[in-house]
């Protein structure tokens, strides 16, 4: 095979994977369980996360813990091992062992193409809750023999804030995505949800609203941010990665046509966008963005509130303010 051949070969998405045996004390499992609780939310809120499990032992098969983390590539999974979050609740992790923990790293494939998601909410009936319980295990475990398939993260409802089950579903391409949401066992199983929900909606991870859901937290609307909320923050990330790339790509492109310049200022923009201002982004507002909005403002909710609208316009006009001295 030529090398040009070989650069336009498919390839599958290879999320880098940390696998972490842990023998814990039979009397230090509940404050295990609270650690490592606090380390899963902690990686759902890390740039890249793709998914995590938390395996208790079987007895007569598997005597240890084991955690799993999946994040996106390489680079997202050192930049995850190395940072001061997981140090702290690792050593509280460690308290409760008899035995230091094992850690395995699995690397990806960072040629890989991206993942993609999509997100079920289904509002249960009251006194159907076991059953969907069982459903929802039958249907992961489902899922996982599909070609493609990456993880399930499932979120219980949180009182008034969030009152639907939201299941995330990560296969590594849309093609294999669609043969899960098409395949004949997923519509034998809907049919077994029907009596189970009062309400059922599907939507798939695309364009803005991607940026602000796959690193949702548990208890956040499985729609993310409101639509008000992400233009702005999108405007916050847009006007300066514009800026920049007019001053220091503009000057050599004068000798092209303006509809290459502007194609090529449009990529430029989305990858960097994408892959570099928009996660710093969504992480500086994230205490805003996934605040409700609409009805009446109670308590200090109309602080962060404030808050958040102040800090995109204060940046703005930083950003003018510079980029008028710079021009």
């Amino acid at each position: 095979m030529n090398g040009s051949a070989a650069a336009s070969e498919y390839h599958p998405s290879q999320p880098a994977t940390a696998v972490v045996s842990l023998r814990v004390l039979p009397d230090k499992v509940e404050e295990y369980r609270e650690a490592q609780a606090a380390m899963t939310e902690a990686a759902r809120k890390f740039p890249g996360f793709v998914g995590t499990e938390v395996l208790s032992p079987v007895a007569g098969l598997q005597v240890e813990w084991v955690a799993i983390f999946r994040l996106e590539s390489n680079q997202a999974m050192k930049r995850w091992l190395e940072s001061p979050e997981r140090a702290a609740l690792a050593v509280r992790i460690e308290r409760c062992l008899g035995e230091p923990s094992r850690l395995q790293v699995l690397a990806s494939d960072d040629q890989a193409e991206p993942a993609v998601a999509m997100v079920f909410t289904h509002r249960v009936r009251s006194d159907k809750v076991d059953d969907y319980r069982v459903w929802r295990r039958k249907t992961i475990a489902v899922q996982a023999k599909y070609p493609g398939y990456l993880a399930t993260d499932s979120f219980d409802p949180r009182g008034r804030l969030q009152d639907e089950w939201i299941d995330i579903v990560r296969y590594d391409t849309a093609e294999h995505l669609d043969r899960w949401v098409n395949s004949p066992e997923r519509q034998a199983l809907l049919k077994e949800l029907a009596p189970l929900v009062e309400d059922v909606h599907a939507h798939r991870l695309t364009g803005l609203e991607g940026w602000f859901t796959l690193n949702r937290k548990p208890g956040e609307p499985a729609g993310g941010a409101p639509p008000w909320k992400q233009a702005l923050a999108v405007l916050l990330a847009l006007y300066p990665t514009v800026m920049v790339l007019g001053i220091l790509v503009n000057p050599f492109m004068g000798h092209l046509p303006f509809a290459v310049q502007m194609l090529i200022s449009n990529m430029l923009s989305t990858v960097g966008l994408t892959w570099l201002v928009m996660p710093w982004v969504s992480r500086l507002l994230s205490f805003w963005l996934v605040t409700p909005t609409g009805g009446a403002v109670s308590g200090d909710s109309w602080k962060v509130e404030v808050l958040g609208v102040s800090i995109v316009a204060v940046s703005l006009v930083l950003f003018v303010l510079v980029f008028w001295a710079v021009g």
